[in-house]
């Protein structure tokens, strides 16, 4: 059965109206840069739709663009004058700069510019159809991009046989990696923001319905590769606190496989393993397995206690140094 919800999500939309060809296989450090900065645009495409949603009170859904040249020629105008700059000027084979864009801040004209701006380098860099396939080809277990081999592992290191567990992914691109195949699980909930597959639910965690019943909740959730893409450290305590939400109750230790790139916890100003321990802890998780790969870092938790929903969890500075980078989590 194709599970689909009526919201579409980040990454629907048009395809590219570009030239440039989508390649049959990408390398690997081509992939993971594609899907950062996808993220990085999806996101903040979401963000300036929902603004534009909350000041002409619509629902805008999956095409801002359409939207805008209903509602007003002049910001349309706009739009597509930074759509197609965007698309004559973007070089693709150089980094992007490390902006941070200020939605709040953001009058009308300036969200309709950087609406075609985002359009503009979606287009640019390859469309939806680009960034579907470099997700895939990182999940796929040929090039060692199943992550889930690792909890899959630990579980069975553990001893794991709960009957009739279940299991939420979240961001899953593949139906068929090893958290889905190994027989763990009677069942394996998969969501993602733009699915690719008829068993992967297109959903945002953040806009999942909470659980009314035990019988809405998991044994085990999976967060691989997710927080780290979410662009607002604000929000990043606001999907951690979230998930708490969906497990078990805490007497019946629930688990969290929590996924990060490397840096995250080895370079950044303001985040490090023990700070993320502190975060965890105060959340009520346990750590019980850990492992550093070259690129990055696993995590399987146990839930062990209910915390305050007033919990706060500031930003603050702990290492110095210019090639630093700013990741963190915060709480408020």
């Amino acid at each position: 059965m194709i599970l689909r919800n009526k919201k579409k999500g980040l990454l629907a939309g048009k395809r590219a109206l570009s030239s440039q060809k989508r390649p049959k296989v990408l390398k690997p450090l081509r992939a993971r840069q594609l899907i950062r900065r996808f993220h990085v645009l999806l996101k903040y495409k979401s963000q300036l739709t929902k603004k534009l949603e909350k000041i002409w009170k619509c629902n805008i859904e999956s095409d801002p663009a359409k939207y805008i040249k209903e509602r007003n020629h002049r910001l349309f105008e706009l739009f597509e004058q930074a759509r197609l700059h965007t698309i004559e000027t973007l070089l693709v084979n150089k980094s992007p700069p490390e902006t941070v864009i200020n939605t709040d801040s953001l009058q009308l004209d300036e969200i309709c510019q950087e609406l075609g701006r985002i359009e503009g380098e979606i287009e640019k860099r390859g469309g939806l159809e680009v960034y579907q396939a470099a997700s895939v080809q990182g999940q796929s277990s040929q090039r060692g991009g199943d992550s889930s081999k690792k909890l899959v592992e630990w579980l069975k290191e553990l001893g794991y046989n709960k009957k009739n567990a279940v299991a939420l992914e979240i961001g899953c691109l593949n139906s068929r990696n090893l958290i889905s195949t190994c027989g763990l699980f009677s069942k394996v909930v998969k969501i993602d923001l733009h699915s690719q597959e008829p068993e992967i639910l297109e959903q945002d965690l953040m806009e999942r319905p909470l659980p009314k019943s035990a019988a809405e909740q998991f044994d085990l959730i999976s967060c691989s590769l997710v927080v780290n893409f979410v662009p607002d450290p604000h929000l990043r305590g606001q999907m951690m606190r979230r998930i708490i939400h969906f497990l078990k109750p805490y007497s019946q230790k629930p688990y969290l496989f929590f996924v990060l790139p490397l840096p995250c916890v080895i370079n950044s100003r303001y985040f490090d393993e023990d700070r993320l321990s502190e975060l965890m802890g105060a959340l009520g998780f346990e750590c019980i397995r850990h492992h550093k790969s070259q690129k990055l870092a696993y995590y399987l938790y146990q839930w062990e206690r209910m915390v305050s929903d007033k919990l706060k969890f500031p930003k603050k500075e702990l290492h110095k140094g210019t090639k630093r980078n700013n990741f963190c989590i915060i709480m408020s």
